[in-house]
C-alpha cells in the first residue's frame, strides 16, 4: 500500500542499510568518546546504575534465567526476588552474554552493549522511516533523531532505557504486514516485541498505547479478516513474556510492592521538560537549570522544527470544506472563552462569577483550560483535513497525533507547566485505572516513545518537501548535522570501576556484608564486587528494596547491638569494611563488641570480620489465639478494633517519639496462660521499640516481666517471613494473667512507636 504521504522512489537495497549501520556505529563511538578506549576500566556517566547493570548482565551470563536461583539474585541477602526489583536486562544480555562467554570482562561487555544500543536504535528507526518513505535520506533523519537524541543523554546510566530498538522494529514490521499481508512480518513483529520486553518493562508496557493507536488508525474494514493473525502474533509475544510477567507478579505480590500516587506524580514530566536537556548536552545543557527528576525530555530543536513545519504545511494543503466544518466552528469561541477564564484564574485570583445557574471561579483554572483544549481537539478532529487524513490513513498525521498523545502521557496523571496543573484529567490518569500502569513509577519515560514518533514525523515531513536533486541533498545534510549537534555530548564523565578485594577472603562464608551499608554509592560498589567474590551480599540497591532492608539500614546507623541478629542461622557472614570509611574505628568497635564477631587479618585497604550465625530461634508458640477485650494506651485510648483487624493499613501510633515507659495494656477478659504476643508493624518497619518489655498481671496493678527483647533483629526476621504484615512473635515466660502490658524500654529521639496489629496466644489447653 502506498499512501499520498509516501514517496514511490525505489529502494536502494541492503547495502544502504549496512552503510547506515556502520555510520551509526562510528557516530556512537564518537559521541561517547573516549569510552571506547577504556572499555575494561570505566563506566560512563556515574558509578551507580551502570555498576548494577554490569552485575546483572554478569549474573544473566552465568545463571539460567527464570529459575528460583536466578530470580533471587545476588543482593539483599537473604531476601528473595532481587531480580524483580528492577529490569533484569535479559534483552541486553543477548549481546552481553556471548561477549562474556568469548572472554570479555563484565565491564567490557557492559560498555560494548551500551555502545551497541546506539546503532541498533538508530538503525531500527531508520528501517521504520524507510518503510514509510522508501528513501534513505528521510530514513536517516528518523535514525539519527531517535538514536542520538538529547533524551538518551539524560539516561546514559540506564542501559534498559537506552535499549529501545525493539519498538521501531515492531512498528516497521507492522507497516510491512499492512502493505504485503505476509505473515512473516507478523513473526518479526512478535520477536521485536519480545526482545523489547526483555530489554525494558517500561517500554513494552508504554508501547501498548502506541500499538493501540496504530490499530485505531491504520487498518481498514477490508483488513479485519487479517485481524486474527495479528492477535495470534500478539498472543505469541505475550506467551513468550509470561515467565517474566509471572515472576514479577509473584514477587511483587509477596512484598506488596506498589507505587503511590505522589511518587508517580513526582516522576512525571512537566510541560517545561520538553525544553529541558541534560547538562552534558553540548548545545542545550544550559536548560538543565529548569529540570526536575526524570524531566529532561528535550527531543532536539532540529527535528522539532522540521516536524512542526511539515505538519503545518500538510495542514495548510487546500481541501474542500463541507457542512461539518462550518458546524464545528462554534467550538472555537467556546475554547477562547474557557481559555480566557483559565488565564484570569491564574493571573487575578481570587474571584467568583455566577449567572443564570452557571458559575465560574479562580479556584481551579485547569478545569476551563481542559475544556478549551478539548474543544480545540474536537474542532481539529471534525475538520475535513483531519477526516481526509484518516481516510487516507496518513502516516504523517498518525505520527504527529501519536507524538502529542505520548508527550501528554509523559506528564503523568496531573499534567503541569512550571509546577502548575493545567489539565483536569489526563491520558495517564485514565491509564492508571489499568493494574499495570498504576504500579509504574516514572510516566516521564513515555518521552522515549514520543521522541520516536516525533522523529518519524520529521522524517515524513522532510519527505514531503518539494525539493529534488542537489537541493534536497544539501538540505538533508544540513538537517542531519543539526540533529547530531542537538544530541552531542560534552565532557562525558568516565569514572573508574570500584577496586576489588581479595576474592579468596570469602571462601567458606555464606554471604558478604560490606559496611557502611545504606549509601547508594557504597551499596552499588558492593553489588559490583559480587563479580569478584561471587557470593550473595547483604547490601543492595535497586528500584525497590525488600521490606527488611530499611530496618537493617536503620539499625546499623543507630549501631543497635541487635542489628545483625536478623541474618539467618544458616552460615557465617564475611563483614568487610573499607578503612577509608572507618578512620575513627567506630565500625570496628561496633563489630567487636558483638560476641559472634571475630576480627580477621586486614590488608592495606580493607578490614575483615567473621560473623558467626545466631542461635536458631525457639519453636514458636502454637496455642490458641486469645480474644482481646480492650487495648488501652497511656492516654486511656482504646484501639482494640484497629489493632485486631489483621489489616496492616490500620494502626495505632504514639503521639511523640518513643520514651521509656510508653505502654499498651491488653485486657484478655479473664485469667489466661499467655505463651506469646505478636506485635506487627506492617510497612512502618522502623517504628518498632528498640527494646520491648512485656509484662503480665492478674489485677492490673502488680506486674511480672515475662519477656525483654531487643527488636531490630526480630523485625528483620518478621519482614523476611511476611513482608506485608511484619509481625514479630515474642515467646513469654509462663504466667497466669488477665493483662499483658507492652512497654518501651529505650528512648528514641525521633521515631514514634507504631503498631498495626497485636495478638496473644495461650499455651495449649490453658485458660
Amino acid at each position: 500500500m502506498t499512501s499520498p504521504d509516501q514517496s514511490t522512489a525505489p529502494s536502494i537495497g541492503h547495502r544502504a542499510f549496512v552503510l547506515s549501520g556502520a555510520f551509526y556505529t562510528v557516530l556512537g563511538l564518537a559521541v561517547t568518546f573516549p569510552l571506547v578506549l577504556n572499555l575494561s576500566s570505566v563506566v560512563p556517566h556515574d558509578p551507580g546504575d551502570p555498576l548494577l547493570s554490569t552485575a546483572i548482565l554478569w549474573w544473566n551470563a552465568h545463571v539460567l534465567p527464570f529459575t528460583d536461583r536466578w530470580w533471587n539474585g545476588f543482593a539483599f541477602y537473604p531476601a528473595p526476588g532481587f531480580l524483580a526489583f528492577s529490569d533484569p536486562r535479559l534483552g541486553e544480555s543477548l549481546i552481553a552474554t556471548p561477549l562474556q562467554w568469548l572472554g570479555c570482562s563484565p565491564v567490557t561487555a557492559y560498555n560494548l552493549t551500551l555502545l551497541a544500543t546506539y546503532p541498533l536504535s538508530a538503525l531500527a528507526a531508520h528501517w521504520l522511516g524507510f518503510v514509510l518513505t522508501k528513501r534513505h535520506d528521510a530514513a536517516a533523519i528518523a535514525g539519527l533523531a531517535y538514536g542520538f537524541c538529547p533524551f538518551r543523554v539524560s539516561h546514559l546510566p540506564h542501559l534498559e532505557l537506552l535499549a529501545g530498538f525493539g519498538i521501531p522494529a515492531a512498528l516497521a514490521a507492522l507497516h510491512l504486514w499492512k502493505e504485503t499481508q505476509r505473515r512473516f512480518w507478523l513473526a518479526v513483529f512478535a520477536i521485536a516485541v519480545v526482545v523489547q520486553g526483555l530489554c525494558s518493562s517500561y517500554y513494552v508496557v508504554f508501547s501498548s498505547v502506541l500499538l493501540a493507536l496504530w490499530l485505531l488508525w491504520f487498518p481498514r474494514r477490508s483488513d479485519l479478516r487479517a485481524l486474527p493473525a495479528f492477535l495470534l502474533a500478539c498472543a505469541c509475544a505475550l506467551v513468550a513474556l509470561l515467565p517474566l510477567a509471572f515472576g514479577y507478579r509473584r514477587i511483587h505480590a509477596f512484598y506488596g510492592l506498589t507505587r503511590g500516587f505522589e511518587e508517580i506524580s513526582r516522576y512525571s514530566a512537566d510541560l517545561t521538560s520538553l525544553l529541558t536537556a541534560h547538562p552534558m548536552v553540548l548545545l542545550w545543557g544550559w536548560t538543565a537549570r529548569w529540570a526536575k527528576p526524570e524531566g529532561e525530555l528535550f527531543p532536539g530543536a532540529t527535528i522539532a522544527v522540521l516536524a512542526l513545519v511539515g505538519t503545518i504545511l500538510a495542514w495548510r494543503r487546500p481541501v474542500a470544506r463541507d457542512r461539518l466544518d462550518r458546524r464545528s466552528l462554534w467550538l472555537l469561541p467556546v475554547a477562547w472563552i474557557c481559555a480566557t477564564i483559565a488565564y484570569w484564574g491564574w493571573a487575578y485570583p481570587p474571584w467568583r462569577f455566577a449567572m443564570a445557574g452557571m458559575s465560574a471561579s479562580s479556584s481551579a483554572p485547569f478545569k476551563p483550560l481542559t475544556v478549551a483544549l478539548l474543544a480545540i481537539a474536537a474542532w481539529v478532529g471534525a475538520s475535513s483535513r483531519m477526516r481526509g487524513a484518516y481516510a487516507r490513513r496518513s502516516p504523517l498525521a498518525f505520527y504527529a497525533i501519536a507524538t502529542i498523545i505520548l508527550f501528554l502521557c509523559s506528564l503523568g496523571p496531573k499534567p503541569a507547566v512550571a509546577g502548575h496543573q493545567f489539565l483536569y484529567e489526563a491520558p495517564y490518569g485514565w491509564l492508571m485505572h489499568l493494574p499495570v500502569f498504576s504500579s509504574i513509577r516514572v510516566p516521564a519515560r513515555f518521552g522515549a516513545l514520543a521522541v520516536l514518533t516525533l522523529a518519524i514525523t520529521a522524517s515524513l515531513a522532510f519527505n514531503r518537501l518539494p525539493f529534488t536533486g542537489s537541493t534536497r541533498g544539501a538540505l538533508a545534510a544540513a538537517l542531519l548535522l543539526g540533529i547530531v549537534a542537538d544530541g552531542w555530548i560534552s565532557h562525558l564523565p568516565l569514572p573508574q570501576v570500584p577496586v576489588l578485594w581479595d576474592a579468596s577472603r570469602a571462601d567458606g562464608f555464606a554471604a558478604v556484608l560490606e559496611l557502611p551499608l545504606g549509601d547508594v554509592g557504597d551499596d552499588l560498589a558492593a553489588t559490583y564486587r559480587v563479580i569478584g567474590h561471587q557470593h550473595p551480599i547483604v547490601n543492595g540497591s535497586s528500584g525497590f528494596e525488600p521490606t527488611h532492608y530499611f530496618t537493617l539500614r536503620t539499625a546499623l546507623e543507630e549501631r543497635d547491638p541487635a542489628a545483625l541478629d536478623g541474618l539467618p542461622a544458616t552460615g557465617r557472614v564475611l563483614v568487610v569494611i573499607n578503612k577509608r570509611h572507618d578512620q575513627n574505628l567506630s565500625w570496628d568497635r561496633f563489630l567487636t563488641a558483638n560476641p559472634r564477631v571475630m576480627r580477621l587479618q586486614p590488608d592495606d585497604r580493607w578490614a575483615f570480620y567473621a560473623l558467626e550465625p545466631p542461635s536458631p530461634d525457639a519453636a514458636p508458640c502454637t496455642g490458641e489465639r486469645v480474644p482481646i477485650v480492650s487495648i488501652v494506651d497511656d492516654e486511656g485510648k482504646d484501639d482494640v478494633a484497629v489493632l485486631t483487624d489483621g489489616n496492616p493499613r490500620t494502626w495505632w501510633a504514639g503521639r511523640r517519639a518513643q520514651r521509656v515507659g510508653d505502654s499498651l495494656v491488653l485486657d484478655l477478659g479473664g485469667a489466661r496462660h499467655p505463651c506469646a504476643v505478636t506485635v506487627a508493624v506492617g510497612e512502618f518497619r522502623i517504628n518498632y521499640p528498640r527494646t520491648l518489655l512485656v509484662e503480665s498481671s492478674l489485677d492490673g496493678s502488680a506486674w511480672t516481666t515475662v519477656a525483654t527483647r531487643r527488636m531490630a533483629g526480630l523485625v528483620m526476621k518478621a519482614a523476611l517471613d511476611d513482608p506485608t504484615q511484619v509481625a514479630v512473635s515474642i515467646p513469654l515466660a509462663p504466667s497466669t494473667a488477665r493483662f499483658v502490658r507492652l512497654r518501651v524500654n529505650e528512648t528514641h529521639q525521633r521515631i514514634a512507636w507504631l503498631v498495626t496489629d497485636v495478638t496473644v496466644r495461650t499455651a495449649r489447653g490453658g485458660e
